[in-house]
This record gives C-alpha cells, structure tokens and sequence, in this order.
C-alpha cells in the first residue's frame, strides 16, 4: 500500500470512529456505594440534563447490599443486581424527560435525577391579592369592614390595603399588631391609604386623644395554610 492509500485509509477509519462516538453520545459513568452514595457523571461532573439521544452507561456497582437502577421516558429500565458488584455497561436512548435513578434496597436515601430535551421552567407564584380592608372613625364608633360594609373579625397573613376614614378631629386612630404599627395623628380628618404586610398575630384598634377611647373589634391575623 502505498503512502497516500494509507493516509486515505486513515482517515476514513478516523471518520468512522467519530461517527460511531457520535452516534452513541457522551458515556456515562454511574456508581453505587461502597456507602450510600449514587451517581450519574459525565466527564467527571454530576449530570444534570442531557439532549435527547444514544448514550453507554457504565455502572460501577461497589457494594452488594445496593444497586443501582434507572428509569424514565422511553422504556429506560436498567438496573444492576443488589447482591453483586462490578462494572456493568448499558445503551440507552433518552427521550424528553425526566430520569430517575435510585438504589432498590435505600430508594429515599439513595437517589437523583436528570432532565432530557428542552427544559420548561416553572413560572413563580403570583403573589396574593391584597386584602382590601376600610376602617373608620366617627365621633362614636371605630370599626372595620370590607370594601361591601361586612364586619372583619379575623384575617390571614400577608398583604393588605386599608382605607382609614378619620371624621372625628378630636380623636386619631390608632392600629396595632400583627407586625403592624399605624396611627392618623390627632386632628386629622379625611381618608389616608395605609399598605401593610400582616404577620400572625392580633390587630388592637383604638382611639387616641380625646376620652373616653373608642375600640373596634380585636381582629386575629393567622395563616392560611
């Protein structure tokens, strides 16, 4: 053969072997034990999330009191034997979704996951609407209500608005607890905005200035859940 053969024989073998690696993917290296340790890595780092594809796993089994065993999308069910040890190799082709490999004897102690394909992130939780809360203050009374005039009584942790209604212009109004601390002032009259965030607790309502003191209703502030 003679030397130009030899470099063309060369480098179709070189275009067949990335093919072929291609073709199977990055490896894999699983292991299990000797302690409660699990693992999927490849290149030397945890695996994480990989593209849809062929892949070889090979597992290194340590220890014969656990295995280790992978499942998912796609009929992915490969496992190793509990009582053996050793090095067991696997191919695989991963679809979309999430793979989940544990071992059988430990399955809460001993196990983790990887993703495959695209990747849907899961949007943040609208925050919660804010009470909408109206206490008033006249020359007799201190009360709170709901926007529609229902008596308040008790309420949860969180956001709130409350309109303050001040008519009395001897007297301010005076709100207490919960993680919150509000007052009119002494001879205001008209209508401020007051935007809280309620903690767990109680509300106190009362009057300051002229006596005897107004209360309203002692209101709970509790959570949701």
């Amino acid at each position: 053969m003679t030397f130009a053969r030899l470099l063309s024989a060369m480098a179709v073998a070189c275009l067949v072997l990335a093919a072929a690696a291609g073709a199977d993917g990055t490896p894999l290296q699983g292991s299990v034990g000797p302690g409660f340790t699990i693992s999927v890595l490849a290149n030397g780092s945890k695996v994480t999330h990989l593209d849809a594809g062929s892949y070889a796993l090979t597992v290194d089994d340590k220890s014969d009191e656990h295995n280790f065993h992978l499942q998912g999308p796609g009929g992915v069910d490969a496992q190793t034997d509990i009582l053996g040890t050793g090095t067991s190799t696997f191919n695989l082709t991963v679809v979309d979704g999430k793979y989940t490999f544990i071992c059988d004897a430990h399955p809460t102690r001993m196990t983790g996951s990887f993703t495959v394909g695209p990747v849907q992130s899961t949007p943040p939780p609208k925050p919660a609407a804010p009470q909408k809360l109206v206490l008033t203050l006249t020359a007799k009374a201190l009360t709170l209500t709901n926007p529609s005039g229902a008596r308040v009584t008790s309420l949860v942790t969180g956001p709130a608005v409350i309109t303050v209604r001040d008519r009395s212009a001897t007297r301010g109004v005076k709100l207490r607890g919960g993680g919150v601390a509000k007052t009119t002032g002494i001879g205001f009259v008209g209508t401020q905005t007051w935007t809280v965030k309620l903690g767990s607790g109680a509300l106190a309502l009362t009057t300051q200035g002229k006596k005897p003191a107004l209360a309203g209703p002692r209101v709970t502030v509790s959570s949701s859940s």
